[in-house]
Order: structure tokens, then C-alpha cells, then sequence
């Protein structure tokens, strides 16, 4: 095999990067709301990492034939590959490990976030209807043509 080494570096930063990527979202449940936001936008840019990589893995993995790709997909018998498709399997099994984990945790990251879009609708539900009051208030006065109430500052009388 010609690029195992560099397919097999690829697997390893893949890996570590799926392990930053799984302790960053393994806060992300607990986190205060004013810092989820980062970071979801600290978990896309690992994922970006991912992907780049990602890319240039498939395009080795491609080049080295039919094999080598069953043995990165995990698509066949480790007993039956060599020795270096043997350490493309397991680099890669490694990658998968983690990102089964990260998986695991994926339910826990969508309550959350379905948590707080919830809370956040509620607040604006909560600011519109006092908006719709005091526009209302302020439109039956204007229509009426008279003054408010001394003292009303804004406040039903």
C-alpha cells in the first residue's frame, strides 16, 4: 500500500478530533443558555476539520483500490486482510467507536436545544402580547383624542 501511513495519520486526526468534538458536546446539556451558541460554533468547526478530512482520506482510499475501502467501511472480515488493510480497519474502527458515542449523546444535545427554542418562543409570545397592549392602549387614545389619565405611564387605570 503505497499512502498507508498518511491514510493511517488521517484515521488518527480524525479520531482526535471527533474526541474534541464529543467532549465539547458532552457540556453542551449543561451549559447556561447565553453560552450555547459558542459552543455549537466550536462543534461546527471541528466538524469542518472532520470533513476536510474526511475528503482527502476518501480520495487515498479510492486510489488504493476496492479493499482498502471495504476495509476503512468496515465491510468485510479483519481476519482476512492483511497486515496493513488490517490497520486500516483498525484505525478506523477507532473513529467509529467515538462516533457511536457521540450519537449516544446527540438525544441529550436535541432536548436541550428544543428546550430553549421553547423558552425562547415563549418569551417572544410573552413580549408580542404586551407590544399588542400598550400599541392597543396607545391607539384607542389616539383615535379617542384624549389625553391619558394623569399618572398612567403606561399602566391600565
Amino acid at each position: 500500500m503505497r499512502e498507508l501511513e498518511q491514510m493511517l495519520d488521517l484515521l488518527e486526526q480524525k479520531r482526535v478530533y471527533f474526541l474534541h468534538y464529543e467532549r465539547e458536546m458532552e457540556e453542551l446539556p449543561l451549559l447556561p443558555t447565553e453560552e450555547m451558541e459558542d459552543c455549537l460554533e466550536r462543534g461546527a468547526s471541528l466538524i469542518k476539520k472532520i470533513e476536510e478530512l474526511d475528503g482527502r482520506l476518501n480520495r487515498l482510499v479510492q486510489q488504493e483500490g476496492p479493499m482498502a475501502l471495504s476495509a476503512v467501511n468496515h465491510e468485510c472480515d479483519r481476519g482476512q486482510l492483511s497486515p496493513d488493510l488490517g490497520k486500516l480497519f483498525d484505525a478506523s474502527m477507532g473513529v467509529k467507536a467515538v462516533a457511536n458515542r457521540i450519537l449516544q449523546n446527540d438525544g441529550l444535545i436535541r432536548q436541550r436545544i428544543a428546550y430553549e427554542r421553547e423558552q425562547a418562543l415563549e418569551k417572544i409570545k410573552e413580549i408580542n402580547n404586551r407590544s399588542d397592549s400598550v400599541a392597543g392602549k396607545y391607539q384607542r387614545y389616539t383615535q379617542t383624542g384624549s389625553a391619558p389619565m394623569p399618572g398612567w405611564q403606561g399602566k391600565e387605570v
